[in-house]
């Protein structure tokens, strides 16, 4: 699963290489906009506009030169949203601060897919993906068909967003509309908007990737600020220092169940174990942490230089870049990519050099993976386990609250 880490601002885009989710209502008030590091995806901002307005205020010609020049201007653009209609009651019914389409399911479902399709037609060479809407299971199958019926093939599709599930995820229903929409499309690669823990839990196999704003909220709820945060802001909800500190704290935990050895024997019962070791234990801890982060460092080097000639990059380029001769650097490209990937190789270095013995070391291994190999551990990390990866159980460490690891999700 690819998890996109949800913020308000979009100047975070030139700060950080880890995919961003930002609405075009936020974006759309940049004069200069920022110069993307890395990749993000943009949503459209449908909820709030079918909130104020009931109905959508920009047309799909503005919508799409807006698309046009964040790809061009800002780069690493991956997808953008069409302009949806959510089906909650609440969009269509109004009230509680929604002024309300008046409109049925059934038009709801064809306006998506039909913008979704003229979006295309008009703007061949922006990445709109598809979103499904409905609000019962037999809804989001009828979405589907239409699609199905306007020539639309949603299981060709990189991306297919599902929509109108964020508001009901912990329940039960939520799991049986996305069984139901991989049952009847076969291969379709679905992205859940604003996933948050109780959802995953049910149903965070069966996404592709996903995206949550989980950090800002709790933060915003529960008015917490980080220890030296205090005179700048009231809360951390839109703080890049928390919410990439939770990511680490997401990816850390991702790394633990990725790659740690799990050992066969344990104390017994009437054993008593002490977390501070002498002054000879601590000095060989050290050796074999600094031993197993070295040769981390070297594997994850060696990875990414054959990843980059791979893509094009010269030996020469590469050479300057890791302060190595080129001849060394022919040398790392030469030799065969190591069975099972990164990771793999991550899982045994740990086993050879003994970190998860001790709870300290262990941990340790834990953050010096996570910084090492973010990128895999997102991508192809973990398997089933992955689908866990953002979690609005995962608080920072200074927080009251108690801390919750991604796989003790139910």
């Amino acid at each position: 699963m690819r998890f996109f880490l949800g913020t308000h601002q979009p100047h975070w885009l030139r700060l950080t290489t880890a995919p961003l989710f930002i609405s075009d209502r936020r974006l759309r008030e940049y004069k200069t906009l920022p110069t993307a590091r890395g990749t993000w995806a943009l949503d459209s901002g449908g909820f709030t506009e079918l909130q104020q307005y009931g109905r959508w205020e920009t047309s799909p010609r503005e919508y799409a030169d807006r698309v046009r020049r964040y790809r061009d201007e800002i780069g690493g653009l991956l997808w953008a949203a069409p302009q949806d209609w959510m089906c909650e009651s609440v969009v269509i019914q109004g009230g509680a601060g929604f002024v309300g389409t008046g409109l049925s399911v059934t038009e709801h479902q064809k306006r998506t897919v039909e913008n979704g399709l003229h979006l295309r037609a008009i703007a061949p060479d922006l990445p709109f993906i598809y979103v499904l809407q409905g609000n019962l299971t037999e809804d989001y199958l009828a979405c589907a068909q239409m699609y199905r019926e306007a020539g639309a093939d949603l299981a060709s599709e990189a991306t297919v967003g599902i929509g109108s599930v964020c508001r009901r995820q912990g329940t039960l229903e939520a799991a049986e509309i996305i069984t139901a929409v991989r049952e009847a499309v076969p291969g379709i690669r679905l992205h859940g908007f604003g996933i948050k823990t109780s959802g995953l839990g049910a149903y965070g196999r069966q996404l592709t990737s996903s995206d949550s704003m989980a950090w800002s909220y709790d933060a915003r709820r529960k008015r917490f600020a980080l220890p030296g945060c205090e005179t700048k802001h009231k809360n951390c909800a839109n703080c890049p220092r928390f919410a990439f500190r939770w990511r680490e704290r997401v990816l850390t935990s991702l790394a633990r169940h990725s790659t740690r050895i799990h050992l066969s024997t344990s104390p017994g019962k009437g054993t008593q174990m002490s977390r501070k070791l002498d002054s000879r234990a601590q000095g060989r801890a050290r050796l074999t942490l600094s031993a197993f982060r070295d040769e981390a460092a070297r594997l994850e080097r060696d990875t990414t230089i054959r990843r980059e000639h791979r893509a094009g990059m010269s030996v020469r380029q590469i050479a300057d870049l890791v302060a190595l001769s080129p001849a060394r650097v022919g040398q790392v490209i030469a030799e065969p990519e190591p069975d099972g990937g990164l990771l793999k190789c991550l899982r045994e270095l740990r086993q050879r050099w003994g970190v998860d013995e001790d709870p300290a070391t262990s941990a340790a291994a834990d953050q010096i993976i996570a910084h090492l190999a973010a990128d895999d551990l997102i991508d192809h990390g973990a398997d089933s386990d992955v689908s866990a990866i953002v979690s609005a159980g995962v608080q920072d460490e200074e927080s009251d609250s108690e801390t919750l690891s991604l796989f003790d999700v139910a």
